[in-house]
């Protein structure tokens, strides 16, 4: 069978240190293959086309090549930042809400993230369900009638094939409770050529007007967003399909409230809608891309006021153990005295609000 252009893509990754040594040097090897026994490498063709090899601190360079800083380790920082087994009644599946669940379709990825919360399936090419994982999920779902959506997830789930995600989404349409389907992936990113007329097709075949599909995907900087995200994205609004994006705040690559501000407005112009911008997750080897929480605040109370609020996300921390997440606010207001409060604009301007008796 012919394979598509996003599978041949995906045969053209970069994926040894000898194919990466090919466009940026590598100093000690015997380091980087620790680096690489913790967490694969992956990079896409078309993500290669976007970094300039010639800067060392380029943004998209340091999402995806492998760091020897990746082998220091924190105290804090966890095999399982986020709880993610904690909260699994059956395998490939989380349940950490009343309402929804996540199920992992697969650990494989088109590209390992430096910063991947869940290396320690991602990144040690953990096998994805199989027939009886799935059954025991579709036995588990019809048991819990409070599940209402479903989140497919991984690794990213839409490297499967476009037959292996149809028949998921007829499985999870098959059981009545399950209102909405949401996907999150990183292709959009860095394979947007996954984005096919027959995958946009598979999609509006399961889905109708009160039975919706979400795509949620991962775009961090603004120079990730290309001609052909572009297109991508919009095969997939022109359908029907809701797109949003959430990631981390990353140390060195989007760590200023400029980048912020260009990301968010250009990502609401493609209309994929801003939805989360995470504190990083403890995983292990990922200290050095972390910002402190307390500028993660003071960059968000930088935004307000000056992007407009269809392009500004909530800023989440996902706490350790599975505990859920929580958003990280800055406190406009403050009780004065009866019902007298002191508020703070969004320009800084400080001002008093008197709430009726």
């Amino acid at each position: 069978m012919q394979q598509e252009p996003w599978q041949i893509e995906l045969k053209n990754c970069v994926r040894t240190l000898e194919e990466l040594e090919t466009y940026i040097p590598i100093e000690n090897k015997e380091r980087m293959r620790e680096v690489l026994a913790n967490m694969r490498l992956s990079i896409t063709p078309h993500t290669l086309r976007l970094i300039n090899f010639n800067d060392p601190h380029d943004p998209i360079l340091l999402m995806c090549v492998p760091q020897e800083r990746e082998l220091t380790i924190s105290p804090e920082e966890l095999v399982d930042p986020i709880g993610d087994e904690t909260r699994s009644p059956v395998p490939f599946l989380t349940h950490r809400y009343p309402d929804r669940v996540l199920i992992y379709a697969t650990f494989f990825c088109s590209m390992f993230c430096r910063f991947c919360f869940r290396r320690f399936k991602t990144g040690e090419a953990t096998p994805g369900p199989t027939r009886i994982d799935i059954d025991r999920i579709v036995a588990y779902l019809i048991q819990h009638s409070e599940v209402e959506e479903v989140i497919l997830t991984g690794g990213d789930p839409l490297t499967l094939l476009d037959d292996q995600l149809d028949q998921w989404f007829r499985t999870l349409r098959s059981i009545p409770s399950i209102r909405r389907i949401r996907i999150h992936t990183r292709v959009l990113v860095n394979l947007p050529s996954r984005i096919t007329n027959n995958l946009v097709a598979i999609f509006t075949r399961h889905m109708d007007a009160t039975h919706p599909m979400y795509l949620v995907t991962h775009f961090n900087h603004p120079w990730e967003i290309a001609r052909e995200n572009i297109d991508a994205v919009a095969k997939l609004v022109n359908a029907g399909i809701v797109v949003r994006n959430q990631g981390p705040l990353l140390r060195g690559v989007n760590d200023n409230a400029a980048t912020l501000e260009e990301l968010f407005k250009r990502l609401t112009d493609i209309r994929v809608v801003p939805y989360y911008l995470h504190q990083l997750d403890l995983a292990k080897g990922t200290n050095h891309f972390r910002v402190p929480i307390q500028e993660g605040i003071a960059l968000m109370r930088e935004l307000q006021g000056r992007v407009t609020g269809i392009a500004l996300p909530r800023y989440m921390l996902d706490l350790p153990g599975g505990k859920g997440k929580v958003p990280l606010t800055y406190s406009y207001a403050k009780k004065s005295q009866g019902q007298q409060w002191h508020i703070e604009s969004p320009m800084g301007e400080q001002t008093s609000y008197q709430e009726p008796l």
